[in-house]
């Protein structure tokens, strides 16, 4: 049971690269609370199992009642044995071999601490991927900062320089003597310059709108200028003296 368990989670960490990652094992892996929760249930599962066992082998030669009832709780704990490896402990029983046991004790026992060996390695690299993956997420967040105060700061360059192309204009007006349209190009250069710093206020809105109004009344005294200017009289038509 537990080695199943155990290619299974190898299956899933990944085995470790030939040159590994100094900051990760360069592989997807489990989360280390999970391999932790799962290697209390495994060794949980064991302990049962040897439990039994041990109890059945007790009471080998005094009651097969407990013998067989404790057995059958161990293999409660086990996969179901496929049929090739059924035979084989048949021919071994049936050969009788005291030699045989005990290789076959000793490969067990081999088995189980190779088991042991790579359980401890994948909670290892469970646990330095997660801490690798933490620090890639750190990074990644202020990565995130940084692009969002780069792109901030691009737009509110381009604001600013709209802003002082109002202001030239605002000036050159002035001194033209159109003191109406120069104070207007001020107060719109000084909204657009101050757009970028309430984009994400609740106060965008009625900056955008202020700078629609500003503008629309603009144009309104323009057009209203134009059409209230009086047109020159062209006064009566002088005729000439006959030569």
């Amino acid at each position: 049971m537990r080695l199943i368990l155990v290619i299974a989670t190898l299956a899933l960490t990944g085995c470790p690269t030939t040159n590994p990652d100094t900051q990760g094992t360069g592989t997807a892996s489990t989360d280390p609370a999970d391999m932790s929760k799962l290697g209390t249930q495994i060794d949980k599962s064991d302990q049962r199992i040897a439990a039994s066992i041990a109890v059945a082998s007790e009471n080998a030669d005094k009651s097969p009642a407990v013998v067989r009832a404790e057995l059958g709780v161990a293999a409660a704990y086990l996969p179901k044995a496929d049929a090739q490896a059924v035979d084989y402990v048949r021919n071994r029983v049936a050969r009788n071999n005291p030699e045989e046991y005990k290789r076959a004790e000793e490969a067990g026992r081999k088995l189980l601490a190779v088991i042991e060996t790579n359980w401890n390695k994948a909670e290892q690299d469970a646990a330095k991927n997660k801490a690798a993956l933490d620090n890639a997420n750190k990074q990644i967040a202020a990565l995130k900062v940084e692009i969002e105060q780069v792109r901030t700061e691009g737009v509110r360059n381009a604001f600013a320089v709209a802003a002082g192309i109002c202001f030239l204009a605002s000036l050159a007006m002035a001194l033209l003597g159109q003191y109406m349209r120069s104070v207007a190009a001020l107060v719109i250069g000084g909204a657009i310059g101050g757009l970028p710093f309430v984009f994400n206020s609740p106060y965008f809105v009625p900056a955008v709108g202020f700078l629609a109004v500003v503008g629309l009344l603009l144009v309104w005294l323009r057009f209203r200028k134009t059409a209230t200017c009086p047109q020159p009289i062209d006064g009566p038509e002088e005729k000439s003296p006959n030569p």
